[in-house]
């Protein structure tokens, strides 16, 4: 046992102790008690109802929001590579299935229950070889929930009658990643993998692997996930991280007394070091042809490297992916660019356990092709190995002439690239900020396993020591024989969908992936191994963002809210807001503006301008790439009614970064050098067709289409898809090169400056922008417009376009009609009532219901435009498991008869803690310059500027009662007959009965570059809202009740009956559905009825 000279950033205030306990566990304690603060014990002996917040109110009278979160993580070194053959995925069903109950805590949700009601949260994940579990909570509650999460793994139930519900969890799991491209390329590279190989396990795991498979050779899987648990789950084996605003002698004592009881069975680590080297030679000198379910088109490269662990002192994967993975001039990216053949290149090594483990190290490079380049992909393979013929030449001279600064072709040298890139790494690690609690730990405790204690965060972010030799093995390495080569595009869907008997376009086991595997000549290896470097390509030149001052302006001269600065003349133009920060010991700053203008109008306005941002950006990156390198971020995107531009990072350069952006946006768009044209003819065809992947894409996306239709009918100027689509296929270079100057001319500059720097050198910034652009006139631009929803339920379905796809997505949409308040009592009332309700809406939805993997009450708010508040409830299904029309009716059932009997049968201690956790919430401690200035913007750039707003929501929840909440409902949500609502149905094209046979659908889906994407309405009929109906009314409100509000509520709630007489006294009315009104056209009821005004 000891406190540690742990290696941490400049700002980390933190300590730490390292110790092992008897049992074996290893364990990091991390106390964020700051300098001079003292902490009084948490009383053991007090109820849950009995703790306050501590004072929010400094001796100044100043609100003081120092409240900070605890939070622990327990790593367990087992995960996907342990599972059975015959049970793939298990690893990740035994994390599902461990937070179902502890002997000392039995009742099923039960440490979700009691930290999401007190402002915290649960999650976990797996990997390879790691499973890690973490939580957070706030301070008065952590022993009690630490207790709690210890149990899991001290004696954990493992509920049987969870089992199913679980499994039903994972598979719903399992389809959201079956339709996420990333998921599915990831998953067939380990299909690649040598058949016995643990890297070849189906790691997600699906009803079929964890149920069927099982079942069909009489194999018990609850007994397998008891053994499984049984044999790895293990004292030796954890790791375990935790933080808290305690001394690290308290959280010694609470651990040792909390984790000593977990077992220690003197289990052995898997040994995955006998599998090293998991593919099989068969796999290369071969392209891949890959159907995407998406308009994807990418080339892919992966290298299956040593286990690269051991180098992680001299980072050898970050500096070798972040050379090639450069974007400036002389990269493979930016001549690739300005070739109009790729629209981005992505390079590097995941540091998950499942791309970097005791087996291998997988080097990933992914191209996104263009349109000019998806007719002929394999080209781009020349021009990659023709930067690596550089970049291994550049090395291997490095090799042999260490000390040389130039090389003798007159490029800059790989060796002199070492010092740099440590200078750079070791001054964004110095001033990294401290992370949240949970951020800590969940990093932490997986990492104590592979590096020594004092190393765990610096360990992959800084450069400890220089290995030139491995540096150059690596390079070598990268060969083109040794590369798996893969192409997805969607043209093989057709060509996938004719070799029904998959000999060609063969079908991967699990998630069902068609892909065609060729031999690749052996010509090309010959030329690609022996191609001479064009003279376009060279390393990065000397990085001109390098930092050399890092002065903090006085900490007395902060400002604890924004001030406006007086712009004299330039007034008309806009506002600027500026808050001088330093508290956070950081030499940054961070930039805010948006540039509206009232010229952007029309769905054609709306899509040039993502053409030229989109245009501005590819450029922006290729000039200022080595800003990024330096910890500089910078954003250009489209907002709702003009640009919006974020540049954040160390002071010294900022403005000089600024400055870049800005001027590059007064030049002009098209001039007769080609090069220096931000768009030409070539490239303007490029950039149409790739905003058209971008759009399609999130269109064959159920959630995403969801949300799109959400904001059209909430945001008065968001354009329809397929209007917008419609709009891009007539766009002309000669439409962009006309609007893009009438922007700029008139501008309405909002700008918010926070952290180190002054008032005076804010305004720097805004009289640049001014004086640069020079608008000549300023933009008037109208109030935000607050959609008028009528009374009742306003449902529409539509059909997913994706026709592979078996999710649904259903969202009913509950606005609080008079928001925004003066007084802000019923915003703060809807956080409330929002915090009691959210885990309810879990347990019932999803854990009782088995509805989805993705299931969500919450609350919404339109700050930056109406600034109104309201609830949703979401819920993302399966069409191969439930109907739509079922769906729909739980959710109705949920909102409109089980919420009513938690609202009116509330316990008077639920109340009050859901009213302490919001407190302590809003006086939480913001950890972050990230944190403070995301919130500060989001009011500057509101209607209403509440910059005390958190001040205000806890004097006003000081003050609340459970009447006030009864009242509130009785008024708002629960007025059924005046409340309006949206529910928006996302329904598959797929059904129970067509599951089974997806590859016949598979050319229908995606119609392949096209612009039309007309949204297909299905008609609502006297069927379906029976249906809907009769699935509301089916529910048994007691069970549902018992099953996720049975400690929320007063125990005489549970009478019997139908379930609606379950009532106290006379406040639940009896049960009505909502008249429910069908949206028959969407652009006629936004136009005629949400915004008729």
């Amino acid at each position: 046992m000891s406190n540690i000279e742990i290696i941490k950033p400049d700002p980390d205030y933190k300590i730490y102790r390292y110790l092992q306990l008897p049992n074996g566990i290893r364990v990091m304690l991390i106390s964020n008690v700051k300098p001079g603060e003292t902490v009084e014990p948490i009383d053991d002996d007090k109820n849950d109802e009995d703790i306050e917040v501590e004072s929010q109110w400094s001796d100044e009278g100043v609100f003081a929001s120092d409240l900070r979160r605890s939070a622990a993580a327990l790593a367990v070194q087992v995960g996907s590579f342990s599972d059975p053959k015959e049970a793939q995925g298990l690893a990740h069903f035994l994390e599902h299935m461990v937070f179902m109950g502890s002997e000392k805590y039995p009742r099923e949700n039960d440490f979700d229950d009691y930290v999401c009601h007190r402002d915290g949260s649960v999650n976990a994940f797996t990997e390879g070889d790691n499973t890690t579990f973490y939580f957070d909570v706030q301070r008065n509650y952590f022993k009690k929930a630490l207790d709690r999460f210890a149990n899991f793994f001290i004696s954990p139930l493992l509920r049987k009658d969870c089992v199913d519900c679980e499994l039903e969890a994972v598979d719903s799991e399992f389809e959201l990643r079956k339709v996420n491209e990333s998921c599915r390329f990831g998953h067939l590279i380990t299909q690649l993998s040598k058949s016995d190989s643990p890297h070849h396990n189906f790691s997600c795991g699906n009803r079929i692997s964890l149920k069927e498979i099982p079942d069909s050779v009489g194999t018990n899987i609850y007994e397998m996930l008891r053994k499984f648990q049984k044999d790895y789950y293990n004292a030796s084996l954890m790791t375990l991280a935790v933080e808290s605003k305690d001394t690290l002698d308290s959280l010694e004592t609470m651990v040792r007394e909390i984790f000593s009881l977990v077992p220690n069975r003197e289990c052995k680590a898997p040994d995955f070091s006998i599998h090293v080297n998991p593919f099989p030679v068969s796999v290369y000198k071969k392209v891949y042809k890959v159907v995407p379910v998406k308009e994807g088109t990418t080339l892919q490269f992966v290298w299956s490297l040593p286990p690269m662990h051991s180098h992680y002192r001299s980072a050898v994967l970050k500096f070798v992916s972040t050379i090639i993975g450069h974007e400036g001039n002389g990269s493979l990216l930016a001549y690739l660019r300005k070739k109009n053949l790729a629209m981005y290149l992505s390079a590097g090594c995941s540091y998950d356990c499942s791309s970097n483990n005791d087996m291998n190290s997988l080097l990933e490079v992914t191209i996104g092709l263009s349109d000019l380049s998806r007719s002929n992909p394999i080209q781009l393979v020349d021009y990659v190995f023709s930067y690596m013929r550089m970049l291994r030449d550049a090395a291997n001279f490095s090799l042999a002439n260490p000390s040389a600064e130039r090389t003798p072709w007159g490029d800059r040298s790989f060796a002199s690239l070492i010092p740099e890139f440590q200078q750079i790494w070791a001054a964004i690690f110095r001033f990294q900020e401290s992370m949240e609690p949970h951020v800590d730990v969940r990093t932490i405790a997986p990492a104590l396993r592979l590096y020594p204690p004092e190393e765990v965060i610096a360990a992959g972010r800084i450069m400890f020591e220089s290995d030139m030799k491995t540096y150059v093995e690596v390079v070598n390495l990268l060969k083109p024989e040794t590369a798996i080569i893969a192409i997805l595009l969607p043209e093989y869907k057709a060509e996938a969908a004719k070799d029904v008997a998959c000999e060609v376009f063969l079908k991967e086991r699990w998630f069902g992936i068609r892909y065609a595997v060729e031999d690749l000549p052996e010509q090309n290896f010959t030329k690609w191994n022996n191609a001479e470097a064009l003279p376009d390509f060279h390393l990065p030149e000397v990085n001109p963002f390098v930092i050399t001052k890092f002065d903090l302006l006085p900490r007395a001269e902060d400002n604890e809210m924004p001030r406006e600065v007086n712009l004299g003349p330039l007034q008309k133009f806009g506002e600027l807001w500026h808050q001088q920060r330093t508290k956070y010991n950081v030499p940054v700053a961070h930039l805010y503006v948006e540039m509206s203008s009232d010229v952007l109008q029309t769905p054609k306005d709306a899509m040039i301008m993502a053409l030229w941002i989109q245009a501005f950006n590819k450029r922006l990156l290729t000039l200022l790439y080595s800003a990024t390198e330096v910890n500089y971020e910078f954003t250009v995107a489209a907002v709702t009614r003009g640009i919006g531009i974020g540049v954040a990072g160390f002071t010294e350069k900022h403005f000089l970064l600024y400055q870049e952006i800005i001027s590059l946006m007064k030049k002009p768009l098209f001039v007769d050098d080609e090069e220096d044209s931000l768009i030409t003819e070539v490239s303007f065809n490029v950039l149409k067709e790739s905003l058209r992947q971008i759009a399609s894409n999130k269109l064959l996306n159920s959630k995403k289409l969801n949300s799109h239709i959400k904001k059209y009918f909430r945001q008065v100027n968001v354009h329809l898809a397929e209007d917008s689509m419609n709009a891009l296929e007539s766009l002309t270079l000669s439409d962009v090169l006309e609007f893009v100057p009438r922007f700029l001319s008139r501008l309405y500059i909002t700008m918010f400056v926070f952290g180190n720097l002054t008032a005076r050198e804010a305004l720097n910034y805004f009289e640049y922008t001014q004086s640069t652009l020079s608008p000549i006139e300023a933009a008037v631009m109208k109030p935000y417009l607050k959609a008028n929803i009528p009374p009742g339920i306003n449902r529409i379905r539509v059909k997913n376009f994706n026709r592979t796809d078996v999710n649904m997505s259903l969202i009913l949409l509950n606005p609080l009609v008079n928001t925004p308040t003066s007084d802000l009592r019923t915003e703060v009332l809807c956080d409330v009532f929002t915090d009691i309700l959210s885990e309810p809406a879990f347990a019932y939805l999803r854990t009782k219901e088995t509805l989805g993997y993705y299931v969500k009450l919450e609350r919404w708010y339109m700050g930056g435009s109406t600034c109104q508040s309201g609830i949703s409830v979401f819920v993302q299904s399966q069409a191969n498991k439930f109907d739509c029309n079922l769906v729909a009716g739980r959710i109705y059932a949920f909102w409109y008869r089980i919420v009513p009997q938690i609202i009116f049968n509330l316990k008077e201690e639920t109340f009050e803690t859901a009213v302490e956790a919001e407190i302590a919430s809003n006086m939480t401690e913001e950890a972050t310059m990230d944190v403070e200035s995301n919130r500060v913007k989001l009011e500057v750039f509101s209607i209403r500027h509440e910059f005390e707003r958190r001040q205000k929501y806890v004097e006003i929840l000081k003050r609340l009662k459970l009447i006030d909440l009864h009242e509130f409902y009785r008024n708002t949500f629960y007025d059924f007959n005046k409340q309006p609502s949206i529910m928006i149905q996302v329904d598959s094209q797929i059904t129970g009965e067509n599951t089974g046979d997806i590859g016949d659908i598979e050319s229908n889906n995606a119609l392949l570059k096209t612009y039309q994407w007309p949204i297909s309405i299905v008609p609502m009929t006297e069927s379906q809202i029976e249906a809907e109906y009769e699935a509301t009314v089916a529910v048994d409100v007691e069970e549902a009740l018992k099953a996720c509000a049975s400690e929320a509520i007063a125990p005489s709630t549970f009478k019997g009956g139908d379930g609606d007489s379950i009532q106290k006294g006379s406040e639940i009315k009896k049960f009505q559905l909502p008249k429910i009104s069908e949206i028959k056209d969407l652009r006629e009821f936004k136009n005629r009825v949400l915004f008729s005004n």
